[in-house]
């Protein structure tokens, strides 16, 4: 299907809409993204502000939503910028490891393109039935309600010091979450600025960090309105997607672990483990104590530790054979095998498990948690049966994955702090 393009550019700066900070206090109306929001939270999102953002992404049904966001628009509530602007943003935050950090970013419009073309590349799978309810949402709204987080190699930040170079002063937005995590926002409307951001990113692969069915589904929509519409010439809002971008580099982009914990009471018996080698912690080691042990190992070695409750003695564990992962994932690109977590699955949940591929989408025998103590406690208090301790993969690891053409496995990354919905909503149709 033809892009239909006006411009070469892959990246365009937005006439968002945006809450009059006049009607209404930001923190009360932005909120994490939908997919981390449990029904409790949402009533409690949605109890602090009638035009809080929640009642868009959870609507009751996507009619509702589109019926607040008109409401809200006549009412003046949601205003959309005259000029074109791209828009830079830092979040200040403490880290799940106790570490004060600031992450850098800009927002922008960024032309959507299949994966298979390659400037814009997946690095984990996604579930058919939450795009089908997104794109319902999307069809009613015609609206991008939330960022998506992407990322993109720029050794000599030119962007970065372009649009920071703007940053200046009070921030035009500003909020702080539930977790402390400030969220800020400068407008760069400066034309040579914004021309020399677009350089920049002229020839650059984004991969996707968060959010990969809020982009799928954009495809979808995209090619269902250019279909209705007779494939027109030129840009419409549409070939475009509301999308944070944040350099490889930046000082602030960290990942961090999500850990298996495994339900069932099965012993993970020596034999499931006969690929690694592995020691012995003293039982009664603090959980944090076995999980510094495992990060003192090196990012080249596979590795994970295994915990079975306070009276176990903990295992940290490391792969002694390449062999046998070779042969228990053939035609697996390198990139892919040097992955803990895809070692783990292969090796030994698949088989201690009985488990294959797309299973481990959709089994409740694994259930993925990020935070140490809730991983611990739910071994510790016999809901399950064993822990395997991960360790984060490394930018460089998932970047290497993307490129092979492959993605991560389900929920092997943990980008924090996450971006809130509310701030900037793009349309998606010609006013």
């Amino acid at each position: 299907m033809s892009q239909g393009a006006a411009t070469s550019t892959s990246i365009e700066p937005l006439r968002a809409l945006r809450y009059d900070q006049t009607r209404v206090t930001l923190s009360d109306v932005v909120a994490p993204p939908y997919d981390v929001i449990t029904e409790a939270h949402r009533a409690v999102l949605a109890r602090r502000c009638d035009y809080c953002v929640v009642r868009l992404e959870l609507p009751g049904s996507p009619q509702e939503a589109a019926g607040l966001l008109h409401d809200w628009r006549e009412d003046g509530v949601l205003q959309r910028d005259e000029q074109p602007t791209i828009w830079w943003h830092e979040q200040r935050f403490t880290g799940p490891d106790g570490v004060d950090r600031t992450r850098s970013a800009f927002f922008a419009a960024v032309r959507l393109t299949p994966y298979e073309q390659g400037r814009i590349r997946p690095h984990e799978q996604t579930h058919q039935h939450v795009k089908s309810a997104r794109l319902d949402l999307m069809r009613a709204t015609r609206a991008n309600l939330s960022p998506i987080f992407g990322l993109y190699d720029d050794p000599e930040a030119t962007a970065h010091e372009t649009l920071a170079g703007h940053a200046s002063g009070e921030p035009e937005m500003a909020a702080t979450d539930e977790d402390g995590t400030e969220h800020r926002f400068w407008a760069v409307t400066d034309p040579d600025a914004i021309a020399a951001a677009q350089v920049a990113l002229a020839d650059r692969e984004i991969l996707i960090a968060d959010g990969h069915h809020r982009y799928e589904t954009a495809l979808a929509y995209r090619d269902e309105q250019r279909q209705r519409e007779g494939d027109p010439e030129g840009d419409r809002p549409y070939d475009f997607i509301l999308m944070a971008l944040a350099n490889l580099r930046d000082e602030g982009l960290t990942i961090f672990p999500t850990h298996r914990v495994v339900m069932s009471k099965r012993d993970v018996e020596k034999g499931f483990m006969s690929a690694f080698d592995y020691r012995e912690m003293p039982a009664g080691t603090p959980a944090a104590a076995v999980e510094a042990e495992l990060n003192e190992i090196p990012s080249d070695i596979v590795a994970f530790a295994l915990w079975r409750g306070m009276d176990v003695p903990p295992l940290l564990c490391e792969l002694r054979d390449t062999t046998r992962v070779m042969m228990a994932m053939p035609g697996v690109p390198k990139a892919v095998r040097s992955v803990d977590a895809a070692v783990l699955e292969a090796l030994v949940l698949s088989p201690l498990l009985g488990l294959e591929g797309e299973q481990f989408l959709h089994t409740d025998q694994v259930r993925y948690v990020r935070g140490l103590d809730a991983a611990t406690s739910l071994v510790d208090t016999g809901e399950a049966g064993s822990l395997f301790l991960l360790r984060a993969p490394t930018v460089e690891q998932v970047q290497a994955v993307a490129a092979s053409g492959r993605v991560m496995p389900q929920k092997a990354t943990y980008f924090f702090p996450k971006l809130f919905s509310g701030f900037l909503l793009n349309p998606l149709a010609d006013e």
